[in-house]
């Protein structure tokens, strides 16, 4: 092939951005070129795959000819996969915006299953919008940037009924685990920003966010957006008043630990199953000096490791303590490896007191009519909200916050705590169905469900376009099809 410098400037005139000329026998020939990357050659290659037409010095370019069937770009086509599944599973979610938010419901509703499906961040969203079946279930969206903008900051005047909406998630006697997680925040126009540690960025700035689980549903039912230098622990009083808690089960941390929650737990007449840490004076030395544990009121397994249970009374309490034999080996494994590294503090003479508490598990409780095997397993289903933490932070990237003044951070978050209700159904309907893929996995897969239509059609029926076997076997699982 002759190089573009070395062809008749009659011949270089039809040659357009995107297009390459190729020379056979004295005549040029004009293509189309796509730039590929070869991976095993590490450079880039030209193909040449699809011929335009010929180049004549008296005719110019004459084109190739054509059939009369309608070219690729006549059609336009929507990935549909993402939509079936989210418009079948959660229409009650769709329903219930509509309802309390009226005309932003089916905005707050997109915004969310986008977010669900890829991660898709702000800047985003219009682009993945127009290429999803979304934009043909409602044409009317505002999705530009400005749009957005506009609407998050009107979004964020109904912060009352963020908080009804939630409610409506709350059962009479639900129980609730609470915890908190904090998101980055690089922008100085917030003032929910502070700075706050994270853990592996030592202190940095940052929003927190406190969340309630409600074990019954198996969902987050409500959340507190606290500024980044407020403990969530010291903010769980305000989020029981908000959330109107009576009669109910809340499952806490040690970090949860002091005067003013107790007060606030029993003045809402909530029960509470609370961590303790280890030195608390209510483990008595009569509990610790039991080294065979023969004791023990209880004694079961959980997960196939063997637990010894005892318990104190104080006043209107139980001090319910667990040994758990597994925990205590490794953590006597851990002690004895640094003593023999010489670690400062870990000596023989300290060893003999410090095993006591190896394996030891600590828990204050106001209820009495559950024993000690099952307040354990209470406590132990805290497992389920970290889950579902690890699930914001790597499934949908949630872990960091680019909005840059509080009201649309307001609204941003309440969007987003709807893409997790969507996320944990997919993910529940998954488990369900026994499919062993990850929701990328499956997103991934579904993006090869699409539907087409003839820009010339003015009924504009989309047709399914034809749907791998790999694809179809999973759609059939999820009764998609």
């Amino acid at each position: 092939m002759i190089l573009s410098n070395d062809l008749p400037e009659w011949v270089l005139v039809h040659k357009k951005k995107g297009q390459t000329i190729k020379q056979r026998d004295g005549f040029y020939y004009l293509y189309e070129s796509k730039c590929i990357y070869d991976n095993e050659q590490k450079h880039k290659n030209y193909t040449q795959n699809i011929y335009l037409g010929r180049i004549t010095k008296e005719d110019g370019l004459i084109p190739r000819k054509t059939t009369k069937s309608i070219e690729p770009e006549m059609y336009t086509s929507k990935i549909c996969g993402h939509y079936e599944l989210i418009n079948s599973l959660c229409g009650d979610i769709l329903e219930r915006l509509n309802t309390e938010f009226k005309d932003y419901g089916n905005l707050i509703f997109t915004i969310a299953s986008l977010r669900a499906i890829d991660k898709t961040p702000y800047s985003e969203l219009e682009d993945a919008y127009n290429e999803s079946y979304f934009s043909v279930f409602d044409k009317t969206l505002p999705m530009s940037k400005t749009s957005l903008s506009d609407f998050l900051y009107n979004l964020s005047k109904n912060k009352e009924k963020f908080k009804n909406y939630m409610k409506k998630d709350i059962e009479k006697d639900d129980t609730l685990i609470f915890d908190g997680t904090n998101l980055l925040c690089g922008s100085q126009n917030i003032s929910y920003s502070g700075v706050g540690y994270k853990h592996g960025h030592n202190y940095s700035s940052q929003v927190n966010l406190l969340y309630a689980y409600s074990k019954t549903k198996k969902k987050m039912v409500y959340y507190k957006l606290l500024e980044g230098s407020v403990s969530d622990s010291k903010s769980l009083p305000d989020i029981i008043n908000e959330m109107e808690i009576k009669n109910g089960i809340a499952i806490l941390d040690n970090g949860f630990v002091s005067d003013d929650n107790m007060e606030s737990l029993l003045i809402s007449k909530t029960k509470y199953i609370l961590a303790l840490r280890r030195d608390s004076i209510y483990v008595t030395k009569e509990i610790l000096d039991d080294s065979a544990r023969i004791n023990a009121k209880e004694k079961f397994t959980n997960e196939h490791e063997s637990i010894f249970a005892y318990e104190v009374l104080k006043k209107d309490n139980r001090i319910c303590v667990y040994f758990n034999q597994t925990i205590a080996s490794i953590e006597t494994s851990e002690y004895l490896d640094k003593i023999a590294k010489k670690w400062e503090g870990f000596t023989e003479e300290n060893f003999i007191n410090a095993q006591k508490k190896f394996g030891m598990f600590v828990i204050k409780t106001n209820i009495k009519d559950k024993s000690l095997k099952e307040i354990y397993e209470y406590y132990k289903s805290r497992f389920e909200i970290e889950y579902i933490f690890d699930t914001l932070k790597n499934t949908l990237d949630y872990d960091t916050v680019y909005m840059h003044s509080d009201n649309s951070l307001e609204a941003w978050m309440f969007i987003n705590h709807i893409t997790i209700t969507i996320t944990q159904r997919i993910y529940d309907l998954l488990r369900r169905k026994e499919i062993n893929l990850s929701l990328h996995s499956v997103f991934k897969k579904l993006r090869q469900v699409i539907k087409q239509r003839s820009i010339l059609d003015k009924d504009e029926l989309y047709i399914y376009q034809v749907i791998p076997s790999k694809t179809r076997k999973i759609l059939e699982k999820l009764e998609l099809i």
